[in-house]
């Protein structure tokens, strides 16, 4: 009976901690006196972490069946506005996965450091999934690849050098946003989170210029955050090299031609086995 009683009281002990609770009262003010405004998201209430976290799970699933199993593209467009409602604009992209990059790094090397077990969950699944489906979270779950999509009017196609050298950033910005978490210096991807003005409303000058700025980009460049800057895209991509199934065109039908790589605007077709082809022939 010791056993599991010490395990509650350790519980009630750290559960403060893990989940961010305020556990003391704002000390009185003057009537007079104005809190200032902050563009952070204030701490959620232990029921809303459930609810994000059901709702993460709930729609990585559906992105797996829309995209390997009923193969439906209106699905996945409508799932992502859902994502994007929800994730982007009602809890205001916190938490994110991508964010949680920096928290990760920093629990890793400060034992002081208490991180919420939301943010764990939010980091470790998309990366479940990805090693058993693929990137399933960047095809419909995802809210700033929905928006970025939204944005995308007339699509062009960048040059294959250019392409190329710009797929080594999100490397850097990896590299670098792990080094800054992890030393206590800054949580660079928070700061320069170019979605987050549009999802809280509320942001600094600059970084609404770079709100700006990326979405009329998107608004020609397919995804260009997903493609060339995002750093928990490096990690799904490492991952999904060894998914257990992965999304495939017709592969019974596919004769070569090429026609569907050339034509998409995300760059993500790439040369595959013909298998229709062979048996075909």
């Amino acid at each position: 009976m010791k056993k599991p009683f010490g395990i509650v009281v350790c519980f009630l002990l750290v559960s403060p901690l893990v989940f961010g609770i305020e556990r003391f009262p704002p000390p009185d003010f003057a009537p007079d006196y104005v809190f200032p405004s902050s563009s952070q998201t204030a701490p959620r209430a232990a029921a809303w972490m459930w609810i994000d976290s059901l709702a993460l799970i709930v729609a990585l699933v559906l992105a797996t069946a829309f995209a390997l199993k009923w193969r439906s593209r209106k699905g996945l467009v409508w799932l992502s506005l859902a994502s994007l409602a929800y994730f982007g604009f009602f809890r205001k992209g916190c938490v994110c996965p991508i964010g949680a990059i920096q928290n990760v790094s920093q629990s890793l090397v400060d034992p002081t450091f208490a991180i919420p077990l939301v943010v764990v969950f939010f980091f470790l699944l998309p990366l479940v999934f990805a090693a058993l489906f693929g990137r399933v979270f960047c095809s419909a779950v995802c809210p700033f690849g929905a928006l970025q999509e939204l944005a995308l009017v007339r699509p062009v196609r960048v040059p294959s050098w250019l392409d190329r050298g710009l797929r080594f950033l999100p490397y850097v910005y990896l590299g670098l946003a792990v080094l800054l978490a992890a030393t206590g210096a800054s949580y660079i991807i928070c700061l320069y989170d170019p979605f987050v003005g549009f999802f809280r409303m509320s942001a600094r000058f600059h970084i609404w210029v770079l709100s700006i700025a990326m979405l009329i980009l998107a608004m020609f460049v397919g995804r260009p955050y997903c493609r060339y800057l995002c750093p928990y895209g490096v990690l799904l991509a490492w991952l999904s090299r060894f998914s257990l199934r992965r999304v495939t065109i017709t592969p019974h039908e596919c004769v070569g031609c090429g026609l569907c790589r050339d034509a998409c605007p995300f760059g993500a077709i790439r040369e595959g086995t013909r298998v229709g082809a062979e048996e075909k022939g």
